[in-house]
This record gives C-alpha cells, sequence and structure tokens, in this order.
C-alpha cells in the first residue's frame, strides 16, 4: 500500500468502476492536530500511530456517477481523524462538479472544455454584488465626477465570470476582491498580521462578507459598505496604472499577469538564453479549473480504448534546447487541448517518430 505523502488518487477501469483515495501516511496525535508547536518537554504532541489505511477518505462507484477531486476538503466533520486544515478552497471542485452535472454523458472532448474552463467562481460573485449594491444606492452611480466609477461598474456588470486572457472585467474584479479581502483581514488582525495571514481558504468567507454585508465586518474607517468598495476600486486602479500605464484598452488580465516558464539555467551568461521562453498572456486564474501557469500536464484517459487518450505537457518532453521537442507542446497546452496519447505497443510504434535507443558499452 502506499505510503508516501498524501495524494488523491483517483481510478476507473475498462469495466465502468471508479474510484478515489486520499491515501498516504497521515499521523494520529495525542493532542491536538499539529498546526501550532507543542510544549516539547511533555509528551502531549507526540504520535500515537497513522491512520488505518482503510479508514482514509475513499470512494468506490459512488451513486452520482463521477467523482470530483481539485484539493478541496474530502472528510465532513463527522470524519474521526484530523487530515488538515491546508484544504484549498471549494471553488474549482464545486466548477468541475456543476459542469460534469450539465450532461448526462459526457465525451473526451467534454473533458477537455473542462481542463480548460476559465470560470471564476469568486471573482464573479464579487462583480456581481458590487453592481448589485450600486444599485441599491442609486446615488453612486449618479454623481457628477464619477465616469471612471460608471466605467467600472458597466465592466463588472457585463462580465460573464470567465478569467481569459483578453478580460479586462477580470482584472478589475479580481483586483477589487484582492483589495476587499486584504481591507477586511487587517481591519480584523491588524496591518501587520494580515501580511502574514496565508490560511489557503482565506478567500472562501469574503462571498460572505460581500454579500451579506454585516456590520461587525465593516473596517472602521469606512462608513458603509459602498464607501469601502469605491476605495477598492481606486486602489485597483491605481495597481494597473501602475503596471500597465494609463491606456485602459490595455488593461486586460493576461497582460497583468503574465505566464513566465523560467528555466533553470536561462539566467546563465553566454549558454543561458537557449533556454529562455518568452512571457504571454495567462488564460485563467487560481480560482477556475484552469490554473493557468500552473497547470503542469492535463491527461484524459479513455478507459474503453486506452488509445484515444491525451495528454499534454507545459512546454516538451526534450529538456535539449536545440531539440524540436524543446518546446513543441506550448502552444497546445496554452490552448488546453492535449495531444494524442497512445497507449498499446502497435498505436505507440505507429505515432514514433525519431527512436532513441541506449545501450550499455561492451
Amino acid at each position: 500500500l502506499y505510503q508516501g505523502a498524501t495524494q488523491n488518487f483517483v481510478y476507473a477501469d475498462v469495466e465502468g468502476h471508479i474510484g478515489y483515495y486520499g491515501a498516504g501516511r497521515i499521523p494520529v496525535r495525542k493532542s491536538g492536530d499539529g498546526s501550532v508547536p507543542y510544549d516539547g518537554t511533555t509528551d502531549a504532541g507526540e504520535w500515537t500511530g497513522y491512520i488505518p489505511f482503510d479508514k482514509l477518505p475513499h470512494v468506490y462507484d459512488p451513486p452520482e456517477g463521477f467523482i470530483v477531486t481539485a484539493n478541496q476538503r474530502v472528510a465532513g466533520g463527522s470524519y474521526p481523524f484530523h487530515l488538515t486544515h491546508e484544504w484549498s478552497a471549494p471553488y474549482r471542485a464545486r466548477r468541475i462538479y456543476n459542469l460534469l452535472q450539465a450532461k448526462p454523458k459526457l465525451k473526451p472532448d467534454d473533458f477537455r472544455d473542462i481542463q480548460a474552463d476559465t470560470y471564476s467562481i469568486p471573482a464573479h460573485t464579487f462583480a456581481r454584488e458590487v453592481v448589485k449594491l450600486a444599485g441599491v444606492q442609486t446615488n453612486a452611480t449618479t454623481a457628477p465626477g464619477d465616469e471612471k466609477w460608471r466605467e467600472t461598474l458597466k465592466l463588472l456588470g457585463e462580465w460573464d465570470g470567465r478569467t481569459d486572457s483578453e478580460s479586462r472585467g477580470a482584472l478589475m474584479a479580481v483586483l477589487m476582491r484582492d483589495r476587499f479581502r486584504q481591507r477586511i483581514v487587517a481591519a480584523a488582525l491588524g496591518a501587520e498580521r494580515a501580511r502574514e495571514y496565508r490560511w489557503s481558504n482565506a478567500n472562501s468567507f469574503i462571498d460572505r462578507i460581500i454579500t451579506e454585508r454585516p456590520n461587525e465586518w465593516l473596517p472602521k474607517e469606512f462608513k458603509d459598505y459602498m464607501q469601502l468598495v469605491r476605495a477598492c476600486e481606486s486602489e485597483a486602479r491605481e495597481m494597473i496604472t501602475k503596471k500597465l500605464g494609463a491606456d485602459e484598452t490595455l488593461w486586460t488580465w493576461g497582460r497583468y499577469q503574465p505566464v513566465r516558464l523560467t528555466h533553470f539555467l536561462a539566467s546563465i551568461p553566454l549558454i543561458g538564453q537557449q533556454f529562455v521562453i518568452p512571457e504571454f498572456p495567462q488564460q485563467g486564474s487560481l480560482s477556475s479549473v484552469n490554473v493557468g501557469m500552473f497547470v503542469s500536464m492535463r491527461f484524459i484517459a479513455t478507459p474503453d480504448n486506452w488509445d484515444e487518450s491525451r495528454q499534454g505537457i507545459a512546454v516538451g518532453q526534450s529538456g535539449d534546447p536545440s531539440s524540436p521537442h524543446f518546446k513543441d507542446q506550448l502552444q497546445d497546452w496554452r490552448a488546453a487541448t492535449p495531444r494524442a496519447f497512445p497507449f498499446t505497443k502497435a498505436a505507440v510504434e505507429k505515432a514514433a517518430k525519431p527512436t532513441l535507443v541506449l545501450m550499455p558499452a561492451k
């Protein structure tokens, strides 16, 4: 049985069965959960063993007919063991779940579309709530001299929630939401602690605050949430102007968030230039299924015919910059179109081009 660091293992076979196992060695502690240091003079923090393999989170042939795993929480409050506090926010898993439910039967191209999906639940939620709030406080949209604010509201109102590289609405929504979160956290914890705040789910509670707008969470320097949102919009504009300039037609998500695939040897004089891959606009975000620059591989398996599986990596198979395969997968990776991935010996031999044979020295 697997004994390494915890991983999300997914399974499918030719008979139509599917499964999931959150496998790995997870300690059981005498007390606490290991999230803060223990007093080393006592044995209060000692490990008493590991979670038994058959007690780890797992599922086989669930009634829904599909399984979603995107590093989200996989066990509820009734689970008897502590796993971690560092779950990813639920947005990507929720979006995948919704897309899988949208059709009674899916084909490989449907899974490719899911992998390429750039819709951001939290950013779109924030944008819609800002527009709704401005609609309630009508004076906020009619005051003289507020042309920029009205432009922002129009941008957010027309945005479809997708963090595509050419989207202007995505850039404004994501930055405004980030400034909103930072101001909320700073008011609750203080500026210094807020800078060190690194909880992986730090974004998820913002949905409730921008939706319900409770008075106890409103920073004291603002009289209402509209004033807070206006301040966040102003700060977002300053950030974008500083990085992209004053021409707002160039204010796009991809230009603000370029992808940089940096090779370890790229900075070495004389030889480094051949390893440089020019940066390009990002497609997707941390809260969309397509997480942009952080995708190392895409894989679509077809158990009924393994030779129709697809796979793609970020740059290329070869580490030699003089090889035609050094970065020949880059454009497919950017477009989220993984290539054919033959499995059987006959299919591999048919698809093979050059063959490298390594022979031991005699």
